[in-house]
């Protein structure tokens, strides 16, 4: 039976994993709170980007199709959405030009190991002829979670205008 990596937690909100590859990867939650602070209704909230890094490499090492990340990943999502008031956003990084690959990755493992518990809205903006993709997860008893969703729309669309 498939089994997440253990996590080794940094602080509240960073953690650390080693893949059997020896890849070792950190996911941290920053506050992005700011990005929704013009609406009213979502001042006092917090909201998080998540982020996923790989950090350190074995020699000779290959990630490949490890499904015990995502796996992980969905645990860790599953521990931050404990408090169903938390949100979560992604930008996948483009500065390589594999934003679309990291997109497929990550839907694939909301798909595979997600439950109906956590709402993702995707989203794409256009930014200088370059597609940024990005998505907001949200608890679906979030007591505020519409507001989230018009939001994140909201601020994707004016960031396509930019």
């Amino acid at each position: 039976m498939l089994s997440p990596y253990q996590l080794y937690e940094n602080d509240e909100l960073s953690y650390e994993f080693i893949t059997d590859q020896g890849v070792r990867y950190k996911i941290y939650f920053l506050d992005t709170s700011y990005l929704f602070e013009d609406y009213a209704s979502l001042k006092q909230e917090k909201v998080y980007s998540f982020n996923i890094d790989e950090v350190e490499r074995s020699q000779g090492s290959n990630v490949g199709s490890d499904r015990r990340i995502g796996l992980t990943v969905h645990n860790m999502f599953l521990h931050f959405f404990a408090q169903i008031n938390n949100v979560a956003i992604y930008v996948c990084d483009s500065l390589d030009n594999r934003q679309l690959a990291r997109k497929r990755k990550f839907d694939s493992w909301f798909s595979f190991f997600g439950d109906d518990t956590i709402l993702k809205v995707n989203g794409e903006a256009n930014m200088e002829g370059t597609k940024i993709f990005n998505a907001i997860l949200v608890h679906r008893k979030n007591p505020k979670l519409e507001d989230f969703i018009e939001a994140f729309i909201d601020l994707y669309k004016i960031a396509s205008i930019k």
